[in-house]
């Protein structure tokens, strides 16, 4: 289900970075393409993120995401895997090898797209398999396999 909110580009794998900022510029990278975000948004969560490292949710996973009114002009989400992980400064959940970046335009119209992913980090079996994928295409084949559950 998670599958039906991704466009073509929003998955990335084995990004190498730097460093946790260039982290969150590269998983803004396709939503700025689109016009999804404008730079303030990627700004909001790099700011968020150095006054409370609350984002970094679960050992190894990212959620990346700012306030609608921060520049958010539509829902979008990315996918990224990174390769090496690095440090995000979470004493208890790094290094991060899993970046998700969400944008909604509203505190409302994110609500399935949160379920789908919420059902994808639950699934272990499901997340390890698309974390294993080295190509978009296996990535998307992988969160399509969930919907045949």
């Amino acid at each position: 289900m998670l599958e039906q909110f991704l466009e073509k580009g929003d998955i990335l794998l084995g990004e190498k970075c730097k460093d946790w900022e260039e982290a969150i510029s590269r998983g803004c990278e396709p939503l700025l393409a689109r016009q999804i975000i404008v730079p303030s948004y990627r700004d909001a969560i790099m700011e968020n993120h150095r006054s409370m490292p609350y984002m970094v949710i679960a050992p190894g996973i990212m959620l990346a995401h700012a306030r609608p009114e921060c520049g958010a002009r539509g829902l979008g989400i990315t996918l990224m895997t990174l390769s090496p992980p690095i440090p995000f400064g979470s004493e208890t959940n790094d290094p991060v090898s899993f970046v998700i970046t969400l944008a909604t335009p509203d505190d409302k119209s994110h609500v399935k797209m949160l379920e789908a992913l919420t059902d994808f980090l639950m699934d272990d079996d499901l997340r390890e398999k698309f974390l294993a994928a080295r190509t978009e295409e296996e990535a998307l084949a992988a969160l399509a396999s969930a919907s045949d559950k």
